[in-house]
């Protein structure tokens, strides 16, 4: 694997292009940058090569992003977007009984934030601070007290206080199943309209991975790879999903409500349960307080009634 600083341009000539992008503009970036318009001229230049992809076509007094230059664009705008946020969030003080959880997107939304009410009915006197990310990050470093990370134990980083199984299954929306006049047990998904991804996270496995875990051949990679609509966030893929746009990948765990409220339903039989589990983790080497253990104890009861 290519380490990740070599496999990266480097963070200045990133946050030239993402001020350029942002503005419109070379010479209102470097007005905001503080160095010359020839200077940002430079540095894009520099990019494009490194990238051997036109970022920006030159017009006159403007420049406009190329295709190329408008996903760069949001790629790096997000990114700097969540550092800006995490790193605020790092400064913020220390507070008593306050509970720092670092969780993915996916697993806050439809997981945790529907329980919280709960939580918070029961134990009012504790604060909860939410870190939802999908970044991965070093408990030893970051100002968590608790998260919940999928993946194999032992960690570096963290002790493993419970954990979850999941299972993988495919789902859709009946809305879906009414239109195309079929089944859900009947489902033949090479066949059907698939929602697949871009980029893993850990809260998504993709259909390729899924059918060779079954053994089931190539079609439902192949019809995967041909599919009209794809997504680097799995709560985009369930949200479309929900609007009855195709097929994702369920979890029965994840998606726990939304299954049982019949709003996504499960195609046929077949799953997967991977090696990796969620799990409650604390920083290693640091004793949780109080407050995290009425946490903890809180969210391991939860989890042992999530589905099975």
């Amino acid at each position: 694997m290519i380490p990740l600083r070599r496999s990266l341009p480097t963070l200045n000539l990133l946050s030239t292009f993402e001020s350029a992008a942002r503005l419109g503009s070379f010479t209102l970036a470097a007005a905001e940058l503080g160095v010359t318009q020839a200077a940002v001229s430079q540095q894009i230049k520099a990019l494009e090569q490194e990238l051997n992809k036109p970022l920006f076509v030159r017009a006159h007094r403007r420049v406009v992003l190329t295709p190329a230059g408008v996903a760069l664009a949001q790629a790096v705008g997000g990114a700097f977007f969540r550092m800006s946020e995490m790193i605020e969030t790092l400064r913020q003080p220390e507070v008593p009984d306050t509970v720092a959880i670092g969780v993915t997107l996916a697993f806050n939304q439809f997981w945790l934030m529907p329980r919280l009410p709960d939580f918070r009915a029961r134990f009012p006197h504790v604060r909860l601070r939410l870190v939802a990310d999908d970044t991965p990050m070093d408990l030893r470093q970051a100002r968590l007290d608790v998260a919940i990370r999928y993946g194999k134990p032992p960690f570096e980083d963290a002790v493993s206080h419970a954990e979850k199984a999941e299972r993988a299954f495919p789902v859709a929306s009946p809305l879906l199943l009414d239109r195309l006049g079929i089944r859900a047990e009947e489902a033949d998904l090479p066949h059907l309209p698939l929602i697949a991804s871009d980029i893993v996270n850990p809260a998504w496995m993709p259909w390729r991975q899924w059918a060779k875990a079954l053994r089931l051949g190539p079609a439902l990679g192949r019809a995967s790879d041909m599919s009209r609509l794809r997504f680097n966030h799995y709560s985009d893929t369930v949200q479309a999903a929900l609007n009855g746009e195709g097929v994702t990948m369920g979890w029965d765990v994840l998606l726990e409500d939304i299954l049982r409220e019949g709003r996504l339903v499960r195609l046929g039989q077949d799953s997967v349960v991977p090696e990796e589990r969620y799990n409650l983790i604390t920083p290693l080497g640091r004793e949780p307080s109080p407050a995290t253990r009425v946490f903890l104890d809180w969210i391991v009861e939860r989890l042992s009634i999530a589905a099975a």
